[in-house]
């Protein structure tokens, strides 16, 4: 007979979080899903974790597969839509439809109103492409890159992974001799697929409720001139938007968003009200002098030590003696711990593939330390491994 006392325990557990929580905030949310997923763990056999994993990447491959044919668009947003039109429309096999919808129903997407007839819920909308769908599309581009990950470490040195052309995620796609991102950017309905998903994933790594921004209005106003913050590869501008939103006017200072051509061509002013747009290659100088605040935001993980040192510098040399430069990324503790932080660690992997890293705090010490940098204070938040390090230039 199975003892299932732990798992009783850790389901009572579960049901007082939940009766306690009635309205969980964000990071309440992920804790009540790590005891969801630790009552579980107490229940399962080795081969439960095994078939759980099959049904999981079944699933996966039926969604990517219904997304990537155009089929989920073909299923209308009201109404119903058989499997023989979704065949004809999509010029698929009828049986491969209706066995492709069959493992997507049973794991709760879409809703079959009669057989083998479809129409869409909230969970298959969510997964189309103007939704949550593209963070979806990047993970399964990544789930094919640890398909070939084995064939890559046998065919290749391994300081070879430290080589920004020689990821793996390039040699999963035929593309080595290329980094990451001029793979990506090779392709603009992919590097669009890779803009929406880091905008979609914001909830995960939050911007707000850190560093205290509103310690600086004082020296922003006073130094009206300087600019007050430098967002360095900051995408679309999301960290300054919500900066805004937060303090509206952003205490009279300047906002700067820095990044590729290829993102802040794509940008149009509505979208980005009160802020100014400046292409900018970060292995290059740093333009804007004496700033405030410099700010990196999920940038220094997409790449190793030997690389950041190069980014920072660049930073670094236009700083000026009161200006900081705060980067905000997931920070890895010194033992893992079973069962918490495991966006983190499947991150981690991912960043792998593209040559880059999440980091301890003793790496960030010595990056730091290398360019000049020491560190003010550690700002951590309440939901997951998000950190921002707080940093000036060393004084003596």
């Amino acid at each position: 007979m199975e003892d299932t006392t732990a798992a009783l325990r850790a389901a009572e557990e579960l049901v007082e979080a939940l009766k306690s929580q009635p309205q969980a905030t964000q990071a309440q949310h992920l804790v009540l899903l790590e005891r969801v997923d630790k009552v579980r763990s107490l229940l399962e056999t080795p081969f439960d974790v095994i078939e759980k994993q099959q049904e999981i990447m079944c699933t996966a491959g039926a969604m990517y597969t219904l997304i990537m044919t155009g089929v989920i668009k073909m299923v209308p947003d009201a109404g119903t839509i058989t499997a023989e039109k979704l065949a004809a429309e999509a010029n698929i096999d009828v049986s491969a439809i209706q066995r492709l919808m069959r493992v997507a129903l049973v794991a709760g997407f879409f809703t079959e109103t009669e057989p083998n007839t479809y129409a869409h819920n909230a969970l298959s909308q969510a997964y189309q492409l103007h939704a949550q769908g593209p963070f979806f599309v990047l993970c399964m581009d990544f789930n094919k890159m640890f398909m070939a990950l084995p064939d890559y470490f046998k065919t290749h040195k391994p300081e070879d992974l430290y080589d920004l052309k020689k990821s793996p995620f390039c040699f999963s796609v035929g593309r080595e001799g290329k980094t990451y991102y001029e793979a990506i950017d090779e392709n603009p309905e992919q590097r669009n697929i890779w803009n929406l998903c880091l905008q979609i994933i914001e909830k995960n790594m939050p911007i707000s409720g850190m560093f205290p921004w509103e310690s600086l209005k004082e020296n922003v106003e006073k130094e009206p001139e300087r600019p007050f913050f430098v967002d360095i590869a900051g995408g679309r501008g999301q960290a300054l938007l919500k900066l805004q939103e937060e303090f509206p006017g952003a205490f009279g200072g300047k906002l700067i968003l820095q990044d590729l051509p290829i993102v802040i061509n794509t940008l149009k002013p509505e979208e980005i009200p009160n802020i100014e747009p400046m292409s900018y290659d970060i292995f290059t100088p740093q333009p804007v002098k004496n700033a405030h605040v410099y700010f990196m935001r999920r940038l220094l993980h997409d790449f190793y030590p030997s690389v950041c040192i190069e980014i920072l510098r660049n930073t670094v040399s236009a700083m000026g003696p009161d200006s900081r430069l705060i980067v905000c990324d997931m920070l890895v503790p010194e033992k893992v711990e079973p069962g918490r932080l495991k966006e983190l660690y499947w991150l981690d992997l991912n960043l792998m593939s593209i040559s880059g890293k999440e980091k301890t705090l003793e790496e960030f010490h010595e990056m730091f330390d290398a360019v000049g940098l020491e560190l003010v204070k550690v700002w951590p938040s309440q939901i997951g491994a998000t950190v921002q390090l707080e940093t000036r230039l060393k004084r003596s």
